[in-house]
């Protein structure tokens, strides 16, 4: 099976059960022992072909799941309020954000979508 040729797909239902499970990316990357940066690769399926597999099955040998598991969405979806969505200010500055906002910007993601989940 050659997971890497459905990676896009993985990465989202990847995604989608770490915001279910009420997982931040930083703890999941540390519950399955696989560094930030390269969960950031796996969920925007930028991972490199020589490594992709092996971290699919650390993933899922940690979660005790088979190792086809992500190749599917999962049978339920989020309700509308939970899902994230992207907005932009129209007084953002034009082109790339830096580093650091980035960065404290997802963090913010992150607790928005964790408040979510117990509200």
């Amino acid at each position: 099976m050659d997971l890497y040729n459905h990676r896009k797909d993985i990465g989202k239902n990847l995604s989608l059960y770490i915001r279910l499970k009420g997982y931040s990316k930083s703890s999941f990357s540390r519950l399955v022992d696989i560094s930030r940066p390269t969960l950031n690769q796996i969920l925007s399926g930028e991972s490199p072909r020589k490594t992709f597999k092996e971290q699919i099955t650390q993933i899922t040998q940690t979660l005790n799941l088979p190792l086809d598991y992500f190749l599917t969405k999962p049978a339920f979806e989020l309700d509308r309020w939970r899902t994230p969505a992207v907005q932009y200010s129209d007084n953002a500055p034009e082109g790339e954000r830096n580093l650091m906002a980035r960065e404290l910007l997802e963090d913010l993601d992150q607790l928005m979508s964790m408040a979510a989940l117990y509200l």
